[in-house]
């Protein structure tokens, strides 16, 4: 199962990794009459989303009026609302009418007397009967509620909650809402590889008279999946399908377009903010009548994205990237009436906020301060280790022949330099991780080296192996994310001989044997107090709130893939404050890189603040710059960069773990077991708190 997803995910991978690189050119260029046409449509499109919006809000109508404007404000340019192919369909509608009706007149006098945790159980009762084996809490019943209007209305949505807030049970009290309601289906859920257990499990615990099952296997396998539980025609006892993209990618046009899906639910639905993305043009030969895109991370704003979601909230008033591509001059040249540079970033921006007010009623994000007071708090906290003398050698081995090679070559084209330098990046990045990953000592050729040499080779593992041992006396569960899995894998024999048990995901790991491991490790009688997880494979939507610390032993060079990686503990559940350790080595490339990527991140893309608009019209570059390497060779960090780059104390090590500040003004932390300790400052030597701040992007931006 795992070999055939692997697979698929390459042969796609490949694909679309061919398609970007032919589409990374600078920012689309407006001419006059390309951007009066466009702007034209969006005018209209934006008057017809402002009714919509309306609409939506005007929930207090009687049934039959609902009734009767559901057929009668589907005409004009929006998205017709395809016939219901059911009478159950407009039965359904009626009834769901009447109770949001119910809700929004006022309480009721038998309800004076309740408390406000008693109407919200007694609202999500009358809401969804089904859902009996968990409480909404009120944001989450209001988010149920918006979906519930957007099917009314015929709209497809985005819920757009930051990571952690619970879009899974929403979701799945959305679908028992409906079964609830005699809608019997058929629904689809996509969704990644390592989540699907979790759906299913999510369904059982929550809605157990609501059937799910995991689509996935090799061919022969979901052959039978289909012919025992998916019947061509549905009835009650038809299951809600939870697949992984690959496998819908590969069944879209053989199998899955044979079904009217109710709804389509994709799962991580950032994904699709490619216009070019395969899932999108595969999801297009599926009949469906709704879409929900689920998606926890921060949207870019620029203008290729915000067309694919409006392609895929919206097909058919935005139906075509061939018209797209034919209002924008995508090679980046002037057509006849050329503008210069600040009439046309002034007209981008004009047009980024018209798909804005556009998106606005089809999506709901809700953030964590805003919504979830009694999630526990968390703090990000940047350790620095110094390099050994292993690694010193290597790192000075590295540079010198990168040095001797640019002064060589700087009067030549860069083009070629840069490639080297690249791969420079790399191999310093491998030496601050572990000088092994250079060696190719854990290739299997060899054997591993004595537990004590793998420590004392590595500044990083040695500040590591100091920093679990104080985390166990504790007893804190913990989470460790890295990019690399020969990382991973010289952790896994690590811990094997100090006599630790351990989970582990990664893109290796089988879909039954990730459902296993991260059962154990959420069971409190287990031993389980370590999870491994490379940061793609195990940074999506797993749920892991067992642990109440991260590690993330090295970045991400995209922030929301660590931002993914720390919400698997810190999200609702957890009950503890959550502490998210960043190791970096100091005094190398690794500094360097995290200051950078903190400092620039908003410059990367289109970022809307306070109505001032800002397209990078440069193509994002994530590898490092000769600037960068130049930097390092001289030695250009700053005084207090050179102060908090060292190895931190032992006294301070304590000081950080303490996690009372935490605690101060948090409703849902645990009972406080550890002594308060004087307050510690920002920044010292080896150590950097990392100051919270608000995330970019359409979606951050929408409600506000």
């Amino acid at each position: 199962m795992a070999e055939e997803e692997e697979k698929l995910l390459d042969t796609r991978i490949n694909e679309e990794n061919a398609e970007q690189e032919n589409n990374q050119d600078e920012a689309p260029d407006l001419n006059d009459s390309q951007f009066t046409k466009l702007d034209e449509l969006l005018t209209q499109t934006q008057l017809y989303t402002e009714f919509l919006l309306e609409k939506m809000d005007d929930i207090t109508f009687n049934a039959s009026e609902r009734a009767d404007e559901s057929t009668e404000n589907k005409t004009g340019r929006g998205r017709k609302r395809k016939a219901a192919p059911k009478y159950n369909n407009r039965k359904a509608k009626r009834a769901v009418a009447a109770m949001l009706s119910r809700s929004q007149e006022g309480e009721n006098i038998d309800d004076v007397n309740l408390t406000e945790e008693e109407k919200v159980e007694k609202e999500q009762k009358e809401l969804v009967p089904l859902l009996t084996g968990g409480k909404l809490k009120p944001y989450q019943i209001k988010g149920v509620k918006w979906l519930i209007s957007l099917w009314q209305n015929g709209l497809n949505g985005i819920l757009a909650d930051q990571m952690g807030l619970g879009k899974t049970i929403q979701t799945i009290a959305f679908l028992a809402h409906l079964k609830g309601k005699g809608l019997d289906g058929p629904y689809l859920i996509i969704a990644p590889l390592s989540t699907l257990s979790n759906w299913v499990n999510e369904f059982e615990r929550f809605a157990p008279s609501v059937t799910a099952i995991i689509y996935h296997g090799d061919k022969k396998e979901r052959d039978e999946l289909r012919r025992k539980h998916m019947p061509r025609t549905i009835g009650p006892k038809f299951p809600v399908i939870v697949t992984s993209y690959e496998v819908a990618l590969n069944d879209a046009k053989r199998y899955l377009r044979h079904y009217t899906w109710k709804y389509v639910v994709v799962d991580e639905g950032h994904r699709l903010k490619n216009s070019k993305c395969k899932l999108l043009k595969e999801l297009k030969y599926l009949n469906v009548e709704n879409k929900l895109l689920l998606t926890g991370t921060p949207l870019q704003n620029n203008l290729a994205e915000l067309w694919s979601l409006l392609n895929f909230l919206l097909p058919d008033i935005f139906s075509s990237h061939e018209e797209f591509e034919s209002w924008f001059d995508l090679s980046g040249k002037h057509n006849n009436g050329a503008i210069n540079e600040e009439s046309e970033e002034k007209r981008r921006a004009q047009v980024v906020a018209k798909l804005h007010a556009i998106l606005r009623p089809f999506l709901l994000r809700r953030m964590k301060a805003d919504v979830e007071q009694m999630l526990p708090r968390k703090k990000e906290i940047i350790l620095y280790a110094t390099l050994t003398e292993h690694q010193k050698n290597f790192q000075d081995h590295l540079i010198n022949r990168t040095l001797e090679n640019y002064l060589q070559e700087t009067v030549s084209t860069g083009r070629g330099m840069k490639g080297k330098l690249n791969n420079l990046m790399t191999q310093l990045r491998k030496n601050c991780n572990h000088p092994d990953l250079l060696e190719s000592a854990f290739d299997g050729s060899y054997f591993y080296p004595p537990v004590e040499q793998i420590v004392e080779q590595c500044g990083k593992y040695r500040l590591l192996d100091k920093l679990l041992a104080k985390l166990f006396d504790r007893n804190h569960k913990v989470l460790i994310f890295s990019q690399w899995t020969k990382v991973l894998d010289i952790m896994d024999y690590y811990f094997s001989e100090k006599g630790y048990e351990v989970c582990r995901i990664d893109g290796s790991v089988k879909l039954d044997e990730r459902k296993r491991q991260i059962k154990d490790f959420n069971d409190v009688n287990s031993n389980y107090r370590i999870f491994l997880l490379s940061t793609r494979a195990g940074g999506l939507g797993i749920n892991l709130t067992a642990a109440d610390t991260c590690i993330l032993y090295d970045s991400d060079w995209n922030p929301q893939m660590d931002l993914q990686a720390m919400d698997r503990c810190h999200r609702i559940g957890q009950t503890k404050p959550v502490h998210v350790y960043r190791l970096a080595t100091a005094q190398s490339v690794e500094g360097r890189i995290l200051k950078r990527a903190f400092s620039k991140l908003k410059l990367e893309h289109v970022v809307i603040a306070k109505g001032q608009f800002h397209q990078e019209r440069n193509k994002p570059n994530n590898l490092m710059e000769e600037e960068d390497v130049l930097a390092l060779l001289k030695d250009e960090e700053s005084a207090e960069d050179k102060l908090i780059q060292t190895d931190i104390s032992d006294e301070d090590l304590e000081k950080l773990l303490d996690r009372s500040d935490l605690l101060v003004g948090s409703l849902g932390g645990a009972e406080n077991t550890e002594a308060p300790i004087d307050e510690m400052p920002l920044k010292g030597p080896g150590w950097e708190v990392v100051i919270p701040t608000a995330t970019g992007g359409v979606l951050s931006t929408l409600n506000s």
